[in-house]
């Protein structure tokens, strides 16, 4: 029997950081793409090919979002990045401080 996941209805995009909340009232958090890339450049083993993203101030990435959900529950921000159901469900954390890296 397949799982039905809840679907965002509404996200909210700050500072590299997506509040995403679901039809079943859960509100949820997690890192955007880019800001995982971004603190993947700092690693060495997984850096690679990404060192070129510690040149860009990663707060420019609140600016123009424009997050657009579609019918099927995935999100769309700045017109290219795409993140599916199953990424915005299984990915986000029920409190914002296990996304922040403070803990």
């Amino acid at each position: 029997m397949a799982r039905t996941l809840p679907k965002a209805v509404k996200v909210w995009v700050a500072a590299n950081l997506l509040a995403i909340e679901f039809d079943n009232g859960q509100t949820r958090y997690m890192r955007s793409h880019f800001i995982d890339q971004y603190i993947s450049a700092w690693s060495l083993p997984k850096g690679k090919k990404r060192r070129r993203l510690l040149i860009v101030d990663p707060t420019w990435a609140w600016f123009g979002a424009n997050p657009v959900i579609a019918a099927d529950g995935s999100l769309t921000i700045f017109e290219t990045d795409r993140y599916i159901p199953e990424e915005l469900w299984g990915n986000s954390k029920s409190q914002i401080y296990e996304v922040s890296g403070v803990h």
